[in-house]
């Protein structure tokens, strides 16, 4: 019975689900009696995902098409008691994973090696970057690509000031005027709008000198600020950098359920599969009719048949490029 058939079954139903315990209830009502104990399946699982090729190789195979635009982040994780952090460069018009790689930390070091990865695939043609200013990211960014624009996400900009000073919870008149004019300089409609609202900011603030969060919060849009304005002068660029976001919240989820692993290598193996997970899944819910119906390869450029069962795809299909 623990064919590859089955096992790539159990593999696809655990990648749906996250749940060993319901992964086994399923086959059990199928089967009628118990088919895996957790360390039985885990253990197909490992095998399994040594099996499939990684997520260069499966690049070198289909060939995706890069859009030139791309989202580079880092999501912190913790596994067996340490934290790690899952860097991450992301085609922001695709929705295809490009590269990622696992460091200790948020260094331009680390995000060097995330570069040196993705290099074969997006060395012709980078018209345009965005992140949210991590200081290891911006020594990187400024070093390999000073002539290319980039986007200081809007969004992580306000939920920093949002740290500072409640906007969410606030019922204070003067809380919820600061909120209202830093929403004029982060969400203007030209770049002089910005600079203006940022300069009526700081006349406010001279007002009422007694609030020390406000200065703290100007200090926060100053910094890096030329950079929040680059999608006036490239209006083909979002603010934002919200689909990246999206996708390393459903990463962090569906790895928080990982944490009863205790092998270290499994770390690999288990990103391994999320992420090719999320290049082959169908995306139902996008709120760009475009998207809907389609994986993130098939954005891409991929011509794909219908995929039942992606791992049983890449296993029969899958060609060896060099």
């Amino acid at each position: 019975m623990n064919t590859i058939q089955v096992i790539e079954y159990v593999a696809y139903m655990y990648l749906r689900s996250m749940s060993f315990n319901q992964v086994n209830a399923i086959l059990r009502a199928f089967y009628q009696r118990d088919v895996f104990t957790k360390a039985q399946l885990m253990e197909h699982l490992e095998q399994l995902a040594d099996r499939i090729p990684d997520h260069q190789s499966i690049s070198r195979w289909l060939k995706p098409k890069r859009s030139g635009y791309y989202a580079m982040d880092g999501t912190w994780l913790k596994y067996c008691g340490e934290n790690i952090v899952l860097l991450i460069l992301f085609d922001v018009k695709t929705l295809d994973t490009v590269a990622y790689h696992v460091a200790d930390d948020e260094t331009e070091e680390a995000y060097n090696a995330l570069i040196k990865i993705a290099w074969p695939e997006i060395s012709v043609g980078i018209k345009g970057l965005y992140g949210d200013g991590d200081t290891g990211l911006m020594a990187m960014i400024e070093k390999t690509f000073p002539n290319v624009p980039f986007q200081l996400c809007v969004f992580h900009k306000y939920a920093r000031v949002g740290q500072l000073i409640p906007f969410k919870y606030t019922k204070s008149a003067l809380d919820l005027e600061i909120k209202e004019r830093v929403e004029k300089v982060l969400f203007a409609e030209s770049k002089n709008e910005a600079t203006i609202a940022l300069h009526d900011l700081e006349l406010f603030a001279k007002e009422n000198k007694g609030y020390g969060k406000l200065n703290k919060a100007i200090e926060v849009l100053h910094h890096n600020f030329e950079l929040l304005l680059t999608h006036f002068e490239h209006p083909e660029m979002s603010p934002y950098n919200n689909v990246l976001e999206g996708y390393n919240s459903v990463l962090q989820r569906r790895i928080w359920l990982m944490k009863g692993f205790k092998k270290d290598i499994n770390i690999d193996r288990w990103l391994k599969f999320l992420i090719l997970d999320w290049r082959f899944h169908v995306l139902k819910e996008s709120a760009f009719e475009n998207r809907k119906g389609k994986m993130p390869l098939e954005l891409a450029g991929v011509k794909l048949p219908e995929i039942y069962n992606w791992l049983t795809f890449v296993r029969k299909n899958y060609k060896k490029s060099t």
